[in-house]
């Protein structure tokens, strides 16, 4: 009778420390600001990173790749290393440095990902 109470005891307990994903608990709370960063990734600044960076980074920003955690929190995680990156000519290394136009759209990611709380 001891173990089934003891048991019993226990059970909200083993419930309580359950595992989460790594993504969850990679993604901030969903706020205004968060949902004004995804849309501008998705809407504006995905585009810039599809035409200058996959070539080389292909992979890195996928599920598929155990390190990280999807395409949208990898980018939040980023905002500012791939603003120095373009804003200094070092990305894309091969290749012709960006327009100011979309240099200003790293920017803009980077900004709306700082405003995140």
């Amino acid at each position: 009778m001891k173990k089934v109470f003891y048991l019993l005891l226990l059970l909200p307990f083993m419930f309580a420390c359950s595992e989460s994903s790594d993504e969850d608990e990679m993604v901030p709370e969903v706020n205004e600001e968060y949902i004004a960063a995804k849309n501008y990734y998705n809407n504006t600044l995905k585009s810039v990173i599809t035409t200058n960076c996959v070539s080389c980074h292909e992979g890195y920003h996928s599920r598929s790749n155990g390190s990280n955690y999807g395409e949208l929190t990898n980018a939040i995680n980023s905002a500012t290393t791939m603003y120095n990156q373009v804003n200094s000519g070092n990305m894309p290394k091969d290749g012709d440095k960006l327009s100011q136009t979309d240099i200003a759209k790293f920017e803009e990611f980077k900004n709306l990902v700082d405003a995140i709380e």
